[in-house]
Protein backbone atom coordinates (compact mmCIF):
# COMPACT_ATOMS: atom_id res chain seq x y z
CA UNK A 1 0.00 0.00 0.00
CA UNK A 2 1.30 3.38 -0.89
CA UNK A 3 1.88 6.05 1.71
CA UNK A 4 -0.62 9.11 1.01
CA UNK A 5 2.40 11.83 0.43
CA UNK A 6 4.31 9.73 -1.56
CA UNK A 7 1.40 9.09 -3.71
CA UNK A 8 0.91 12.47 -4.51
CA UNK A 9 3.84 14.49 -4.17
CA UNK A 10 2.94 18.06 -4.36
CA UNK A 11 6.62 19.19 -3.83
CA UNK A 12 7.98 17.59 -6.70
CA UNK A 13 5.57 19.65 -9.21
CA UNK A 14 6.47 22.96 -10.88
CA UNK A 15 3.51 23.56 -11.87
CA UNK A 16 1.89 24.75 -8.76
CA UNK A 17 -0.41 27.33 -9.50
CA UNK A 18 -2.21 25.04 -11.93
CA UNK A 19 -2.72 22.26 -9.90
CA UNK A 20 -3.98 24.60 -6.72
CA UNK A 21 -6.54 26.67 -9.60
CA UNK A 22 -7.40 22.82 -10.36
CA UNK A 23 -7.96 21.70 -6.68
CA UNK A 24 -9.94 24.80 -5.88
CA UNK A 25 -12.08 24.35 -9.30
CA UNK A 26 -10.65 27.65 -11.09
CA UNK A 27 -9.30 25.38 -14.33
CA UNK A 28 -11.39 22.67 -15.12
CA UNK A 29 -8.00 19.80 -16.14
CA UNK A 30 -5.60 19.46 -13.65
CA UNK A 31 -1.74 19.73 -14.88
CA UNK A 32 0.39 17.21 -16.59
CA UNK A 33 2.56 15.56 -14.26
CA UNK A 34 6.44 14.48 -14.93
CA UNK A 35 5.35 11.57 -12.19
CA UNK A 36 2.51 10.22 -13.77
CA UNK A 37 0.52 11.41 -11.16
CA UNK A 38 -3.52 11.42 -12.31
CA UNK A 39 -4.79 14.47 -10.09
CA UNK A 40 -8.39 13.79 -11.16
CA UNK A 41 -8.26 10.95 -8.96
CA UNK A 42 -8.04 12.82 -6.21
CA UNK A 43 -11.62 13.47 -5.87
CA UNK A 44 -12.46 13.91 -2.24
CA UNK A 45 -12.40 17.99 -1.17
CA UNK A 46 -11.03 17.07 2.25
CA UNK A 47 -7.98 14.99 0.62
CA UNK A 48 -7.19 17.84 -1.42
CA UNK A 49 -7.40 20.61 1.36
CA UNK A 50 -5.43 18.20 3.51
CA UNK A 51 -2.97 18.09 0.43
CA UNK A 52 -2.05 21.83 0.16
CA UNK A 53 -0.86 21.78 3.40
CA UNK A 54 2.82 20.71 1.17
CA UNK A 55 3.22 24.16 -0.04
CA UNK A 56 4.20 25.02 3.56
CA UNK A 57 7.31 23.73 2.87
CA UNK A 58 7.92 25.49 0.08
CA UNK A 59 9.58 28.66 -1.00
CA UNK A 60 8.47 29.15 -5.02
CA UNK A 61 6.50 31.81 -6.00
CA UNK A 62 3.20 31.10 -7.86
CA UNK A 63 2.31 34.75 -8.62
CA UNK A 64 4.78 38.08 -8.82
CA UNK A 65 6.24 38.69 -5.52
CA UNK A 66 3.39 35.47 -3.97
CA UNK A 67 4.65 32.58 -2.51
CA UNK A 68 2.47 29.38 -3.25
CA UNK A 69 1.56 29.00 0.15
CA UNK A 70 0.39 32.62 -0.19
CA UNK A 71 -1.47 32.24 -3.40
CA UNK A 72 -3.16 29.07 -2.11
CA UNK A 73 -4.96 31.33 0.38
CA UNK A 74 -5.89 33.77 -1.15
CA UNK A 75 -8.39 34.91 -4.08
CA UNK A 76 -7.32 32.33 -6.43
CA UNK A 77 -6.82 29.56 -4.03
CA UNK A 78 -9.25 28.92 -0.25
CA UNK A 79 -11.13 32.25 -0.82
CA UNK A 80 -12.42 30.97 -4.70
CA UNK A 81 -12.91 27.52 -2.91
CA UNK A 82 -15.09 28.74 0.01
CA UNK A 83 -17.09 31.13 -1.38
CA UNK A 84 -17.08 30.80 -5.47
CA UNK A 85 -16.14 34.72 -6.08
CA UNK A 86 -18.77 35.96 -3.28
CA UNK A 87 -16.74 36.71 0.05
CA UNK A 88 -20.41 37.88 1.72
CA UNK A 89 -22.00 34.13 1.31
CA UNK A 90 -19.87 31.16 1.57
CA UNK A 91 -21.07 28.48 -1.67
CA UNK A 92 -19.89 26.46 -4.33
CA UNK A 93 -18.52 23.39 -4.40
CA UNK A 94 -16.97 23.02 -1.27
CA UNK A 95 -19.57 23.99 0.63
CA UNK A 96 -22.07 21.13 -1.30
CA UNK A 97 -19.55 18.71 -0.06
CA UNK A 98 -19.62 19.72 3.66
CA UNK A 99 -23.55 20.00 3.45
CA UNK A 100 -23.41 16.36 2.04
CA UNK A 101 -20.54 14.89 4.20
CA UNK A 102 -22.97 16.08 7.01
CA UNK A 103 -25.98 14.40 6.17
CA UNK A 104 -23.66 11.38 5.72
CA UNK A 105 -22.17 11.50 8.56
CA UNK A 106 -25.96 12.14 10.49
CA UNK A 107 -27.05 9.09 8.50
CA UNK A 108 -24.23 6.72 9.46
CA UNK A 109 -24.19 7.81 13.70
CA UNK A 110 -28.12 7.97 14.04
CA UNK A 111 -28.13 11.77 14.29
CA UNK A 112 -31.38 13.90 13.61
CA UNK A 113 -31.83 15.13 10.42
CA UNK A 114 -33.12 18.70 10.23
CA UNK A 115 -33.69 20.99 7.93
CA UNK A 116 -29.98 22.59 7.73
CA UNK A 117 -28.32 20.60 10.26
CA UNK A 118 -28.32 17.61 12.17
CA UNK A 119 -27.83 17.08 16.00
CA UNK A 120 -28.08 14.44 18.56
CA UNK A 121 -31.24 13.18 19.37
CA UNK A 122 -32.86 13.69 23.20
CA UNK A 123 -31.88 10.63 25.54
CA UNK A 124 -34.81 8.51 26.69
CA UNK A 125 -34.42 9.87 30.27
CA UNK A 126 -37.01 6.87 31.52
CA UNK A 127 -33.35 5.45 31.55
CA UNK A 128 -31.59 7.75 34.35
CA UNK A 129 -32.38 8.12 37.82
CA UNK A 130 -34.94 10.74 38.90
CA UNK A 131 -34.46 14.16 38.77
CA UNK A 132 -32.79 14.12 35.14
CA UNK A 133 -33.20 16.44 32.49
CA UNK A 134 -31.93 17.25 29.18
CA UNK A 135 -32.07 20.74 26.95
CA UNK A 136 -31.35 21.08 23.51
CA UNK A 137 -31.12 24.49 21.51
CA UNK A 138 -31.34 25.27 17.76
CA UNK A 139 -29.42 28.12 17.00
CA UNK A 140 -28.01 30.23 14.30
CA UNK A 141 -24.95 31.72 14.23
CA UNK A 142 -24.92 35.68 14.58
CA UNK A 143 -21.35 36.40 14.23
CA UNK A 144 -18.94 33.75 13.46
CA UNK A 145 -17.82 30.85 15.13
CA UNK A 146 -13.51 30.24 15.42
CA UNK A 147 -11.50 27.56 16.94
CA UNK A 148 -8.41 26.05 16.55
CA UNK A 149 -7.84 22.35 15.25
CA UNK A 150 -5.84 19.50 16.43
CA UNK A 151 -4.06 19.40 13.37
CA UNK A 152 -0.89 21.42 13.36
CA UNK A 153 0.30 20.65 9.36
CA UNK A 154 -2.35 22.44 7.75
CA UNK A 155 -2.30 25.30 4.82
CA UNK A 156 -3.59 27.57 7.15
CA UNK A 157 -1.97 28.73 10.86
CA UNK A 158 -5.41 29.03 12.19
CA UNK A 159 -7.83 26.29 10.56
CA UNK A 160 -11.04 25.59 12.53
CA UNK A 161 -11.68 22.62 14.66
CA UNK A 162 -13.23 19.74 12.35
CA UNK A 163 -14.20 15.83 13.31
CA UNK A 164 -11.54 13.50 12.79
CA UNK A 165 -13.04 11.62 10.35
CA UNK A 166 -15.56 13.01 8.52
CA UNK A 167 -13.53 16.46 8.17
CA UNK A 168 -17.20 18.79 9.05
CA UNK A 169 -16.32 21.71 11.02
CA UNK A 170 -17.65 21.13 15.16
CA UNK A 171 -17.47 22.22 18.64
CA UNK A 172 -16.12 19.08 21.00
CA UNK A 173 -18.13 18.44 24.43
CA UNK A 174 -15.16 19.42 26.23
CA UNK A 175 -15.03 22.68 24.05
CA UNK A 176 -19.07 23.55 25.37
CA UNK A 177 -18.37 21.82 28.74
CA UNK A 178 -15.16 24.85 29.60
CA UNK A 179 -17.76 27.78 27.49
CA UNK A 180 -20.84 26.92 29.72
CA UNK A 181 -18.50 26.34 32.98
CA UNK A 182 -16.71 29.88 32.08
CA UNK A 183 -19.98 31.26 31.25
CA UNK A 184 -21.25 30.64 34.91
CA UNK A 185 -18.53 31.25 36.65
CA UNK A 186 -18.41 35.04 34.87
CA UNK A 187 -22.14 35.21 36.17
CA UNK A 188 -21.50 34.52 39.84
CA UNK A 189 -18.13 37.07 39.67
CA UNK A 190 -20.17 39.73 38.55
CA UNK A 191 -22.73 38.84 41.59
CA UNK A 192 -20.14 38.32 44.29
CA UNK A 193 -20.90 41.62 45.59
CA UNK A 194 -24.32 40.84 46.09
CA UNK A 195 -24.35 37.53 47.96
CA UNK A 196 -23.88 36.57 51.68
CA UNK A 197 -21.38 33.94 52.55
CA UNK A 198 -24.10 31.12 52.59
CA UNK A 199 -25.55 31.65 49.40
CA UNK A 200 -22.42 32.09 47.85
CA UNK A 201 -20.60 28.86 49.18
CA UNK A 202 -23.77 27.62 47.45
CA UNK A 203 -23.64 29.02 44.22
CA UNK A 204 -20.24 27.50 44.16
CA UNK A 205 -20.50 24.57 45.04
CA UNK A 206 -23.86 24.11 42.27
CA UNK A 207 -20.95 24.96 40.00
CA UNK A 208 -18.82 21.76 41.57
CA UNK A 209 -22.09 19.73 40.78
CA UNK A 210 -22.66 20.72 37.37
CA UNK A 211 -19.20 20.85 36.02
CA UNK A 212 -16.64 18.81 38.79
CA UNK A 213 -13.36 19.73 40.02
CA UNK A 214 -10.06 20.78 37.81
CA UNK A 215 -8.10 17.91 37.53
CA UNK A 216 -4.79 17.79 39.04
CA UNK A 217 -5.20 20.24 42.15
CA UNK A 218 -6.46 18.56 44.78
CA UNK A 219 -8.30 20.71 47.89
CA UNK A 220 -5.74 21.75 50.17
CA UNK A 221 -3.47 22.92 46.29
CA UNK A 222 -3.68 27.02 46.81
CA UNK A 223 -4.17 27.01 43.06
CA UNK A 224 -7.74 25.41 43.76
CA UNK A 225 -10.18 27.48 42.30
CA UNK A 226 -8.08 30.60 43.47
CA UNK A 227 -10.00 33.33 41.57
CA UNK A 228 -13.10 32.75 43.02
CA UNK A 229 -11.45 32.50 46.57
CA UNK A 230 -10.24 36.02 45.69
CA UNK A 231 -13.57 37.78 45.62
CA UNK A 232 -15.18 36.09 48.87
CA UNK A 233 -11.84 35.06 50.92
CA UNK A 234 -13.82 34.22 54.36
CA UNK A 235 -15.94 31.31 52.67
CA UNK A 236 -13.24 29.84 51.07
CA UNK A 237 -12.10 27.21 53.36
CA UNK A 238 -15.96 26.69 54.44
CA UNK A 239 -16.51 26.31 50.78
CA UNK A 240 -13.51 23.54 50.94
CA UNK A 241 -15.49 21.95 54.14
CA UNK A 242 -18.50 21.70 52.31
CA UNK A 243 -16.99 19.74 49.69
CA UNK A 244 -15.24 17.27 51.59
CA UNK A 245 -18.90 16.64 53.29
CA UNK A 246 -19.84 15.51 49.26
CA UNK A 247 -16.47 13.83 47.75
CA UNK A 248 -13.76 13.33 50.52
CA UNK A 249 -10.99 13.57 47.49
CA UNK A 250 -12.48 16.83 46.54
CA UNK A 251 -12.73 15.66 42.99
CA UNK A 252 -16.44 15.20 41.11
CA UNK A 253 -16.96 14.25 37.20
CA UNK A 254 -20.03 16.33 37.61
CA UNK A 255 -23.93 16.07 36.52
CA UNK A 256 -23.61 17.83 32.77
CA UNK A 257 -23.24 15.74 29.78
CA UNK A 258 -22.39 17.75 26.74
CA UNK A 259 -23.09 16.40 23.09
CA UNK A 260 -21.10 17.67 19.76
CA UNK A 261 -22.68 20.55 17.61
CA UNK A 262 -21.62 20.07 14.17
CA UNK A 263 -21.69 22.77 11.05
CA UNK A 264 -22.00 22.59 7.58
CA UNK A 265 -20.26 25.44 6.29
CA UNK A 266 -16.53 26.90 6.51
CA UNK A 267 -15.10 30.46 5.88
CA UNK A 268 -12.41 32.75 5.79
CA UNK A 269 -12.04 35.96 8.33
CA UNK A 270 -8.98 38.27 7.56
CA UNK A 271 -7.35 40.23 10.13
CA UNK A 272 -4.15 42.94 8.83
CA UNK A 273 -1.81 43.50 12.14
CA UNK A 274 -0.57 46.91 11.04
CA UNK A 275 3.21 48.26 12.78
CA UNK A 276 3.11 50.14 15.76
CA UNK A 277 5.64 52.59 14.78
CA UNK A 278 5.56 53.02 10.58
CA UNK A 279 1.87 51.57 10.31
CA UNK A 280 2.63 49.60 7.66
CA UNK A 281 0.61 46.39 7.16
CA UNK A 282 2.57 43.03 8.66
CA UNK A 283 0.68 41.11 5.44
CA UNK A 284 -2.88 39.41 6.07
CA UNK A 285 -3.23 36.32 8.99
CA UNK A 286 -6.40 34.19 7.74
CA UNK A 287 -8.27 32.01 10.22
CA UNK A 288 -10.99 29.42 9.30
CA UNK A 289 -14.15 29.96 10.57
CA UNK A 290 -17.76 28.55 10.46
CA UNK A 291 -19.40 31.86 9.22
CA UNK A 292 -22.66 33.80 10.71
CA UNK A 293 -26.09 32.42 9.36
CA UNK A 294 -24.98 29.01 9.78
CA UNK A 295 -27.15 26.94 12.14
CA UNK A 296 -26.21 24.28 14.98
CA UNK A 297 -27.80 22.21 17.60
CA UNK A 298 -26.31 22.31 21.28
CA UNK A 299 -27.40 19.34 23.36
CA UNK A 300 -26.65 18.82 27.11
CA UNK A 301 -28.06 16.25 29.66
CA UNK A 302 -28.06 16.00 33.43
CA UNK A 303 -27.61 13.02 35.66
CA UNK A 304 -27.13 13.40 39.12
CA UNK A 305 -25.44 10.53 40.01
CA UNK A 306 -23.15 11.56 42.92
CA UNK A 307 -22.89 11.88 46.39
CA UNK A 308 -24.33 15.22 46.52
CA UNK A 309 -28.32 16.32 46.83
CA UNK A 310 -30.90 14.61 44.32
CA UNK A 311 -34.08 15.61 45.73
CA UNK A 312 -36.29 17.81 42.96
CA UNK A 313 -35.71 21.52 44.49
CA UNK A 314 -32.06 20.84 43.91
CA UNK A 315 -32.76 19.94 40.17
CA UNK A 316 -34.40 22.42 39.72
CA UNK A 317 -32.15 24.90 40.78
CA UNK A 318 -29.58 23.41 38.87
CA UNK A 319 -31.71 23.53 35.86
CA UNK A 320 -32.11 27.32 36.12
CA UNK A 321 -29.11 28.20 36.61
CA UNK A 322 -27.46 25.96 33.82
CA UNK A 323 -30.33 28.03 31.19
CA UNK A 324 -29.43 31.13 32.72
CA UNK A 325 -25.31 30.30 31.64
CA UNK A 326 -26.49 28.51 28.80
CA UNK A 327 -28.13 31.65 27.23
CA UNK A 328 -25.17 34.09 28.67
CA UNK A 329 -22.99 32.02 26.66
CA UNK A 330 -25.07 31.64 23.29
CA UNK A 331 -26.13 35.53 23.44
CA UNK A 332 -23.85 37.40 24.98
CA UNK A 333 -20.09 36.07 26.25
CA UNK A 334 -19.72 33.69 22.70
CA UNK A 335 -18.41 30.60 22.27
CA UNK A 336 -15.03 29.50 20.64
CA UNK A 337 -12.09 31.68 20.27
CA UNK A 338 -11.69 35.84 19.76
CA UNK A 339 -15.24 36.12 21.85
CA UNK A 340 -14.01 39.60 23.26
CA UNK A 341 -13.92 40.96 19.75
CA UNK A 342 -18.05 39.59 19.47
CA UNK A 343 -17.17 36.19 18.10
CA UNK A 344 -19.29 33.41 18.87
CA UNK A 345 -22.52 34.41 19.68
CA UNK A 346 -25.74 32.99 18.23
CA UNK A 347 -29.48 33.68 17.94
CA UNK A 348 -31.62 30.79 19.81
CA UNK A 349 -34.22 29.72 17.01
CA UNK A 350 -35.78 27.14 19.48
CA UNK A 351 -35.51 25.17 22.51
CA UNK A 352 -36.43 21.75 23.75
CA UNK A 353 -36.34 20.45 27.50
CA UNK A 354 -37.12 17.95 29.04
CA UNK A 355 -37.18 16.08 32.11
CA UNK A 356 -38.32 12.79 34.71
CA UNK A 357 -39.81 14.52 37.49
CA UNK A 358 -39.98 18.69 37.42
CA UNK A 359 -43.44 20.00 36.57
CA UNK A 360 -44.83 21.87 33.80
CA UNK A 361 -44.35 25.35 35.69
CA UNK A 362 -40.79 24.67 35.64
CA UNK A 363 -40.00 23.68 32.00
CA UNK A 364 -41.96 26.46 31.04
CA UNK A 365 -39.96 29.13 33.26
CA UNK A 366 -36.72 27.81 31.82
CA UNK A 367 -37.98 28.04 28.57
CA UNK A 368 -38.30 31.23 28.64
CA UNK A 369 -34.95 31.84 29.89
CA UNK A 370 -33.62 30.06 26.96
CA UNK A 371 -35.23 31.52 24.09
CA UNK A 372 -35.95 35.08 26.31
CA UNK A 373 -39.56 34.47 24.99
CA UNK A 374 -38.87 34.36 21.45
CA UNK A 375 -39.17 31.46 19.64
CA UNK A 376 -40.87 27.76 19.28
CA UNK A 377 -41.80 25.96 22.64
CA UNK A 378 -40.82 22.62 22.38
CA UNK A 379 -40.81 21.40 25.77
Amino acid sequence: MKEFWAEFDLLGESRKRDLIQYFVGLQEHPPSSSKGIRWENLEDPAARQHLLAQLLASEEECARRTKCKDYAKGKNGLQQWYYAGDLQNPRGDFQAFLCRRLRWMGSILGLLNLHDTVGSPLPNLTLFPSGSWAVQLTFTLRKPYISKDDKDFYILDNPVKKEWVFKVPYVAPSQWKGALRAAMTRQLAEEAGALDEKVWIERRLQLARLFGNEKGVDLDDERFEAYLDKLHPDAAEPYRQRLKEITPTGFLAGRLHFYPTFFDKIGLEVINPHDRKTGAGKGPIYFECVPADTQGVFTLLYVPLDNGPSDEATCKADLEAVARGICAMLTVYGFGAKTSSGYGVVEVNKADIQTLSLNAETVQEVWDILTQRHGEHGG
